[in-house]
Formats: C-alpha cells, structure tokens, sequence
C-alpha cells in the first residue's frame, strides 16, 4: 500500500507537493532502517483518535515514531497546515520545526539513525532567505493573532498558539515579539527570552535585563541565556 492510500483511506486530502515526498520517502523505509520510523496506517488511525479528544492537536496527523511514545506529525489543517512539528510525551511543544514534509524528510534520510533533538530544523530560522516562505509564515503568524483574540482558549492552547508564533518570527520581525516578554505565563515568557536570544535581538537586551531580575522564575534563567547570546 502506498501512502497516498492511506491518507485517501482517512478521508484526509494532501496536495501533490505533500503527498509524493511521503509516498517515496514511505517506500524507502521499506528498504532502510530508520530511528524514526513512518507509522502504519493501524497506527495512524489510533493516534489521530486520541488526539482528537485533546485540545490543541487536532489539527495534527502523525507520521513518524521513535516507539518511545514520541511522534513527528504534520498539520493537515489550520493556520500551520503542512509545516512538521514534533510530540513529546515527557513536555508539550507543537511548533513546528520544519516548513514541510520535504524539508524533514531531506534532513531525516541522509541521518536515518538520528533523533528529531539530532536534525537541523527550518525553525526558528535566523535567516530566511526565500521571500514566499516568509510571506506564508507572516501569514500563518497573522491568522494564529486572529485565533488568539478569542478569549474562550484554554490556557495551554493559547500558550502552544504562541510558541508557533515565536517560532515562526522571521528576523524583521522580532519586535512584534518583545510583547511576550510581558507575559503572565511563565512558559511563554521563558519561551520568548529563549527565541530573542536565539536571535541576538539586541534591541530587546533592556528588557531581558529587568526579566533576569525580576521576570517569573523559568524566566529569569532563560532571560540570563539569552544576554550571554546577545553580549
């Protein structure tokens, strides 16, 4: 069975662009042994009903495993469709780490035997260098704002909805960031002194300052991080 038989087969539609790397990528784990191994079609079908009964991952198809109860899966829908994230049982972080499925799978098949923590990601991305990835990531970016105004989201939705925005943030952009350094969850506001960091934001640097003082306790740390980075 190839793969595109198995999405036909779960009522999901992909395009071509999705569906051909998975199908070649499918048939070679055929012939080669990979650490993160493509699920079987029984498999997929178990994980997208347990997903679907928790918030904030039904958008989410899986794909992969490294049958320690970890998944990279794709969005199939919503504001991040087609970008590739990575589920971790031990602590939740659903942003995405690849653009697409080409991108994961160009950096998983010449390293088969390495972990996601092992590959290098699109994001976040220093440098982006194609003009339309960043207008669709600005896109995305706009549309997950849309979806925060709505004030019924629980807590850890709108805490995972951000942490694809921080990831997603081209470089251009990071003032639009510096305002999740104000924030009442301690996560995010971690989160956001990791990503500023990361980027050397250095117009952030004051305010780093006074989170490293003062800011909620995972943050303090993170905000130290994060002026080491930026000097």
């Amino acid at each position: 069975m190839f793969f595109k038989d198995i999405v036909k087969s779960l009522n999901i539609k992909l395009p071509d662009e999705t569906l051909e790397p998975l199908n070649r990528h499918f048939r070679l784990q055929e012939e080669v042994d990979f650490f993160l191994r493509m699920l079987r079609q029984e498999e997929i079908v178990e994980m997208l009903e347990f997903m679907s009964e928790l918030d904030g991952f039904q958008d989410l198809l899986p794909l992969w495993t490294d049958d320690n109860s970890n998944y990279v899966c794709m969005y199939y829908r919503g504001p991040l469709s087609y970008r590739v994230c990575y589920v971790n049982h031990e602590e939740t972080d659903l942003s995405p780490g690849f653009r697409n499925v080409s991108t994961f799978i160009a950096a998983l098949e010449p390293n088969p035997q390495s972990e996601w923590g092992d590959l290098e990601k699109n994001y976040p991305n220093a440098h982006p260098e194609n003009s339309e990835w960043i207008a669709a990531d600005l896109e995305s970016i706009e549309q997950i704002y849309h979806i925060l105004q709505n004030s019924d989201l629980e807590d850890e939705v709108r805490c995972q909805y951000i942490y694809s925005v921080l990831a997603l943030t081209p470089y251009d952009h990071l003032d639009s960031l510096v305002q999740f350094l104000d924030e009442d969850d301690m996560f995010v506001q971690e989160r956001a002194c990791d990503i500023l960091g990361y980027h050397q934001y250095v117009p952030a640097r004051e305010k780093l300052r006074e989170i490293a003082e003062h800011g909620l306790p995972n943050a303090r740390s993170a905000a130290k991080r994060a002026l080491a980075r930026i000097g």
